[in-house]
């Protein structure tokens, strides 16, 4: 429900012409990280027992003369609406609508070892040629027993690991018997 309310802000932020998306998301991610950074910050915002207008104080008047102007009528109606806590999924939603615009996505690619940065270009060239966007991966540890390629964005995974390739032979070892 949340990304729903979040994308109409976002559609409404990107009919704005005097202000660039650019900017727009530099602002709200500053935001969105001092919401994100303290557990106790977010549970202010989400608080029925704190009046909205004192939420906008708190949090986005002390930054208000930093802000283009409209940014701060948007932050100032999401305060009355009592939405500030959207704050972090309205960020989520304008990158996702900035990758689309621009064809471009981001991805991860998690392993147990160490990848190679060839392999990495390697994925985003394959990836690339077959979803028709441009792919840009990075590398994240994780407890994975071989490699997973992931753009979520497009839905896009790629698994490569032990436990796929045993099930895989255990299944075509099933289907010859």
């Amino acid at each position: 429900m949340s990304s729903l309310i979040a994308k109409r802000y976002v559609k409404a932020l990107l009919e704005l012409k005097d202000i660039s998306v650019d900017e727009i998301l530099e602002s709200l991610s500053a935001i969105a990280e001092v919401i994100n950074s303290d557990k106790k910050t977010m549970e202010f915002l989400k608080s029925p027992l704190v009046k909205n207008e004192d939420k906008y104080k708190a949090i986005i008047e002390p930054i208000s003369d930093k802000l283009n102007e409209k940014i701060v009528a948007l932050l100032k109606l999401m305060a009355q609406k009592g939405r500030l806590a959207l704050i972090p999924d309205l960020v989520n939603e304008l990158k996702k609508e900035i990758q689309a615009k621009s064809n471009s996505y981001n991805g991860v690619v998690i392993s147990k070892d160490d990848v190679d940065e060839t392999l990495i270009e390697k994925l985003e060239k394959k990836l690339s040629s077959y979803s028709g966007a441009d792919v840009k991966l990075s590398y994240q540890k994780g407890d994975i027993d071989g490699v997973r390629a992931e753009v979520a964005d497009l839905g896009l995974e790629l698994n490569f690991s032990k436990e796929r390739v045993k099930e895989a032979l255990i299944e075509h070892i099933e289907k010859a018997l």
